[in-house]
């Protein structure tokens, strides 16, 4: 739906033969009701206020755009630009099989060895594995996120039973830091099975209170991990996201204050994929400064080259199709004297450019990653030597988040 006002459209003849050109451009995509709203008729002043609505221009027309979507509205959220606090960060991909939750896990138990406390999260609702990873059956909450949806939409949860919802991971020992984790299904579901395809069903749906209010799945989840952080000091909140463009991963990506990681290998079907994703989030960017409110999310986003070859070759050009998509999508235009205010911009070569990917290279030996069963994989004996680049990247990049204070630094 597109907005005018009464001055553009001109005069009745002239709104009334705009309609009629948009209905036949747009063929069967228009609604039969109008797709044009003028500003002075009755209920577009709430439509024009509407949060989900985008703004387009083609270099000569500027409009506001209202796509009603069934699914996927998720993805039209403002994204968050305040940091939170304790520091969170996302482990995001396309596609499964790049280690995105491998390089988790690690991370944890990295943390734990330097006396971090450490929460993670399971969002990854429909492939849940983080709980297998890193705790055994008898340390299993008895609940897990995809419960704490459903009752909330319910009932809410109440303070008193949140400790059903954590498990302390084997990775917490004496003198080192706790690892705590929110698996995505606790053991009541493992018990029954039967019910988990229904839960699921229930979880991932809007919760509308008795007024009329809506509380989307992002400010769910954004609340349940306000709680869940709430119960312990933790320094930091690790999150495992859906792989994926589908719903279940915008409001990880999107609605939680957090330092997001792109995990990706140098394919081509990889900046294909990151390429539509990042057009979404450039009409975000630009609604954003349309609105003027805060886009500096575009500072918390990090991509992750992973299960990367020793290619020099193959690595620049990784490197240059990242820039590419940043630049395109993410990055501001600067003047012609090379200055805007408040600008987001950086040269290919800048260090400090979000642009940079975090580096993972291949090992063989993180094939068959089952800490589990083997419990040395999450010594930093074992790991150290690959994922050591990474992990001192990743510390820097929390402390560089808006009001750390080098909370990390380790």
């Amino acid at each position: 739906m597109k907005f005018v006002t009464a001055e553009i459209a001109g005069s009745l003849e002239d709104a009334e033969a705009l309609v009629d050109k948009l209905h036949t451009a747009l063929g069967p995509y228009a609604r039969a009701d109008g797709v044009v709203a003028f500003s002075d008729d009755p209920g577009s002043a709430r439509l024009l206020a509407a949060s989900d609505r985008l703004f387009v221009s083609d270099n000569r027309n500027e409009f506001w755009l209202i796509d009603r979507r069934i699914v996927g509205a998720a993805w039209l959220s403002e994204p968050v630009s305040t940091v939170a606090v304790p520091p969170r960060v996302v482990f995001a991909s396309l596609k499964g099989g790049v280690g995105r939750s491998t390089a988790l896990t690690v991370t944890a138990a990295d943390l734990a060895a330097r006396g971090r406390n450490v929460l993670v999260v399971d969002l990854d609702l429909e492939a849940p594995g983080l709980g297998d990873l890193l705790l055994s059956d008898d340390r299993t909450p008895l609940f897990g996120v995809v419960d704490y949806l459903v009752e909330n939409s319910i009932g809410g949860v109440s303070d008193r039973i949140l400790h059903k919802f954590i498990g302390t991971s084997e990775l917490t020992l004496p003198g080192g830091g706790r690892v705590d984790v929110m698996p995505a299904l606790g053991s009541s579901s493992v018990k029954y099975p039967a019910n988990v395809l229904a839960k699921l069903a229930r979880a991932m749906t809007d919760d509308v209170d008795a007024d009329g209010d809506v509380a989307t799945v992002g400010l769910q989840i954004s609340g349940m991990i306000d709680r869940i952080s709430g119960l312990e000091s933790y320094d930091v909140v690790l999150i495992d996201s859906r792989a994926g463009l589908a719903e279940l991963a915008a409001p990880a990506v999107l609605s939680l204050g957090a330092l997001v990681l792109f995990f990706g290998t140098a394919q081509q079907q990889t900046i294909r994929g990151y390429r539509a994703l990042f057009a979404a989030l450039r009409l975000l960017a630009e609604r954003s400064v349309q609105l003027g409110v805060s886009s500096d999310w575009r500072l918390m986003i990090r991509p992750v080259y992973a299960k990367a070859s020793t290619s020099a070759e193959t690595a620049a050009a990784y490197a240059d199709n990242l820039y590419e998509l940043f630049a395109e999508n993410l990055y501001d235009e600067i003047d012609e004297d090379g200055q805007s205010e408040n600008a987001i911009n950086f040269a290919p070569d800048d260090p400090d450019g979000p642009h940079q990917p975090l580096v993972i290279p291949f090992d063989g030996r993180f094939l068959d990653f089952d800490p589990a069963q083997r419990g040395d994989q999450l010594l930093g004996a074992f790991f150290e030597q690959t994922y050591r680049p990474f992990l001192h990247g990743l510390y820097e990049a929390i402390d560089n988040l808006p009001h750390q204070n080098g909370a990390l630094a380790v």
